[in-house]
């Protein structure tokens, strides 16, 4: 028989076995016999033959049952699951915030307003024009104006001081209302750096339109002044002053064009075109054009100079520089063959490549004024014209970037820049071209 001395002293360490107390009152587990029988590897029988069960045995399925299983690590996700994990995270990041939802409206509203600006800025809405007019005075008909002032009478209800005309709107498309072209010729007085070119822009016409109907610039556009008083036609054309024994024939042939496009012309006030012509009468021919005639003065383009060719001559480059600052206020066209580069009284003039100057001089000079000629030495010449100073003179080597002098208004000028040429072999070309 198993006793328990009711002390820990009566446990015997090591004895795989648990014994019970008499007096009930030990905190060790009371064992009895068991209702079914266990398995053999969780009993023992002792010497009064009670079966104990081991403590070993349960004791171990009770601490193990209480602690939590212990299971394999999962694998790591792959990259598409870690990539949809991110976009989840940042969807509910956004969604959560309550900022950006309201910054994501404004961007969107921003995109919705500027698409409907591009739409609507490709749809060509017509002019329309607002006016008020009075309400229209209806017609009386026989017979009803006595009986409606009859009733009105009877009724003293209204008068015809508090009937008063309602405004109408009307709108009208100013394309129907556009204005008949113009068929009489305008004159211009011309201003301080008034160009050619520049008056016939405003006009809109071509700068040869503008040579062909007034005498004073018609050989040489350089020619114009201020407070000129230039024609400007309707048209483009030519503006033709009849001639003893002219006809619309000769004028037809003479200005290559249609003989009926000047008969059809309104501003001509012609009948037909057997009409004849009286002398000096002005005859706008439409479309017409003729051939410019240049009476520029050789200033060193000939194969003539009045210099030699000096000892270690540097030839120039082939490339041409600016020659000054400021900005183009006409360019190169058939009756100017030339660039005007405006700017400043005073602003440094150099030369566009090296070579030696072949003319240096002051005065009218044909409306050139104070300018330079350069050799190149290599076929091409440049010319500086309408300068304030001149720094070089004849048969001086000059480099290129040197100043040869500063802008001005000298000659026939309406203002202050520079009139540059660039010739080869004498044939004028397009400075912008060259330039760099």
């Amino acid at each position: 028989m198993i006793t328990d001395a009711g002390s820990e002293s009566g446990r015997m360490a090591g004895s795989g076995r648990d014994r019970s107390g008499k007096s009930g009152q030990s905190s060790f587990p009371n064992y009895s016999k068991p209702t079914s029988s266990p398995s053999e590897a969780d009993k023992s029988t002792d010497q009064d033959g009670l079966v104990v069960q081991r403590q070993g045995s349960l004791a171990a399925r009770s601490a193990f049952a209480s602690l939590p299983s212990i299971g394999v690590p999962p694998a790591a996700p792959d990259g598409l699951t870690q990539a949809m994990l991110s976009v989840q995270r940042t969807l509910h990041h956004t969604l959560s915030d309550q900022v950006t939802p309201l910054r994501l409206a404004g961007h969107l509203s921003v995109l919705l307003i500027a698409g409907v600006i591009l739409v609507l800025s490709q749809v060509k809405i017509p002019e329309w024009e607002l006016s008020l007019s009075p309400t229209p005075q209806p017609t009386a008909i026989a017979g009803q104006g006595a009986l409606a002032a009859a009733g009105q009478g009877d009724m003293g209800l209204f008068d015809n001081a508090s009937l008063r005309r309602s405004p109408v709107f009307t709108f009208v498309d100013k394309k129907v209302q556009q204005e008949a072209p113009r068929l009489d010729i305008a004159y211009y007085t011309v201003k301080p750096g008034d160009t050619v070119l520049a008056i016939a822009e405003k006009f809109g016409l071509q700068p040869e339109t503008l040579m062909w109907s007034n005498s004073i610039i018609e050989q040489n556009p350089d020619r114009l002044s201020i407070r000129d008083e230039l024609r400007s036609l309707p048209v483009h054309g030519v503006l033709h002053v009849v001639k003893p024994g002219e006809t619309l024939s000769d004028l037809a042939g003479e200005y290559s064009v249609d003989m009926q496009k000047i008969v059809d012309y309104a501003g001509n006030g012609l009948a037909g075109a057997g009409d004849t012509l009286t002398v000096g009468r002005e005859l706008v021919v439409p479309g017409g054009t003729r051939a410019f005639v240049t009476a520029t003065p050789d200033y060193g383009y000939g194969s003539a100079y009045s210099v030699d060719v000096p000892d270690g001559a540097p030839q120039g480059s082939g490339n041409f520089s600016w020659p000054t600052a400021g900005y183009i206020s006409q360019g190169y066209w058939g009756g100017h063959p030339a660039i005007d580069i405006a700017g400043y009284i005073g602003e440094s003039v150099t030369a566009a490549d090296g070579g030696y100057v072949v003319l240096a001089g002051g005065g009218w000079h044909g409306g050139y004024g104070n300018h330079v000629s350069v050799d190149h030495g290599n076929g091409f010449t440049t010319l500086y014209a309408h300068l304030t100073s001149i720094f070089v003179t004849p048969g001086m080597t000059i480099s290129k970037g040197q100043e040869i002098g500063t802008m001005g208004s000298t000659g026939n000028s309406t203002g202050p820049h520079l009139h540059l040429e660039i010739r080869y072999n004498g044939v004028p070309y397009n400075p912008s071209s060259y330039l760099k």
